[in-house]
């Protein structure tokens, strides 16, 4: 039987952000950033909306690189927060601006879907998940 718990996320870590690894794949990556937000939602069916004016108001006319710089801009303003364990090729930290700009450009595509993909894991650890992690971590030293 289903448990009531299995189905509640943590709305306060959606709006106010939890910092998030979006997989192995990533390295030690770690991203700042909220889940997807009503106002994130909102924000960018408005910027597609506007966008479909030039295409008979037809959404899925919009070319995929303006569809995908909308989305882009709706995560800096609305959904991303701040980087860490993310260099350069000279091994100096990457500052949260110059990841923005990273997001913006096509050729860090991959860069794009780990910011997606740990938006959509914000908040979605469920408690029972999180006890059984806590229950299978070493004794904290003495």
């Amino acid at each position: 039987m289903a448990r009531i718990a299995a189905f509640r996320v943590d709305s306060k870590k959606i709006e106010q952000g939890e910092w998030v690894s979006p997989g192995e794949e990533y390295d030690d990556l770690e991203i700042l950033t909220r889940g997807y937000t009503d106002v994130y939602t909102d924000a960018r069916a408005a910027k597609l909306r506007r966008a479909a004016v030039g295409f008979g108001g037809d959404t899925t006319k919009i070319p995929n690189a303006i569809s995908r710089a909308i989305v882009v801009e709706c995560l800096i303003q609305h959904v991303l927060l701040d980087v860490r364990h993310l260099a350069d090729d000279q091994g100096a930290p990457v500052p949260f601006a110059a990841f923005c700009d990273l997001l913006r450009n096509p050729d860090y595509a991959d860069l794009l879907t780990a910011s997606i993909r740990a938006a959509g894991m914000v908040g979605l650890r469920r408690k029972a998940d999180v006890d059984d992690a806590l229950g299978n971590s070493a004794a904290p030293s003495a």
